[in-house]
């Protein structure tokens, strides 16, 4: 590097990419002159590149810049490129930034992770999404604290893709409160993929949808899984009519 680096004078001072592509390529860098420059440059994505790549890096500094900055996206990647970071620290900068998708992306790769302190973070942000990716993702999970978030979070569809998915999964619970809903396509697809259903209770909500459970009648009606437990209700309903 040239000697005006060092006097701030040197253009690769002033670009975040070639100040991190000159750290990475050693040779005569000065690092504590670079970590410097990069982190006054305020650049998310270059921060957490120089942290990766440079073998010399002052990690403590990068991530409170990072914070600083408001940047979820690489504190997330930073908690699993960076040789060394705070986990509790990084961890509590994503719950304040109440980016729920890169506190999934943290759960799923970090090797420090509170893995129930983020589900209730779901809960609050409202995102069943998350509960359910959580629960079919993560190497830990709470799957009767997920259970209780979803059902209390009521989102028929993510509670029908956890009943399809999830490892453990109540379907007595999720069975009422998807009933509860009433939604008749992820009855319908419940029918279709859940291990535990009652067909007759979730048919009598298909039928009585006049216009909204239309098409999800007939596409029980041409479903193997549907049409023969559909003919068992009839069955059922003429030998209890004395027919």
């Amino acid at each position: 590097m040239d000697a005006s680096f060092d006097s701030g004078e040197s253009p690769v001072l002033r670009d975040p990419r070639s100040l991190w592509a000159a750290g990475r390529e050693g040779g005569a860098f000065d690092y504590g002159t670079g970590v410097k420059a990069i982190l006054d440059l305020s650049d998310p994505e270059y921060i957490f590149q120089a942290g990766r790549d440079w073998p010399s890096f002052d990690y403590t500094k990068g991530l409170e810049r990072l914070i600083d900055l408001k940047s979820p996206e690489f504190i997330h990647r930073a908690g699993i490129f960076w040789r060394e970071f705070d986990y509790t620290r990084g961890m509590e900068a994503l719950i304040a930034l109440r980016d729920a998708e890169c506190l999934y992306k943290a759960g799923r790769f970090w090797k420090v992770f509170d893995y129930d302190r983020a589900v209730r973070i779901f809960r609050e942000l409202a995102s069943a999404r998350h509960v359910y990716y959580a629960g079919k993702e993560w190497r830990t999970f709470n799957f009767p604290l997920g259970m209780d978030l979803l059902l209390e979070l009521g989102s028929a569809e993510f509670l029908f893709y956890a009943g399809a998915h999830w490892r453990e999964f109540d379907y007595a619970r999720g069975l009422r409160r998807l009933l509860d809903l009433g939604n008749p396509e992820y009855l319908f697809k419940a029918g279709t993929l859940w291990r535990e259903f009652d067909y007759p209770a979730a048919w009598q909500i298909l039928a009585a949808g006049v216009e909204e459970g239309t098409l999800w009648r007939g596409k029980a009606f041409s479903h193997p899984r549907w049409r023969r437990e559909l003919r068992g209700i009839w069955e059922d309903s003429v030998l209890r009519s004395g027919g």
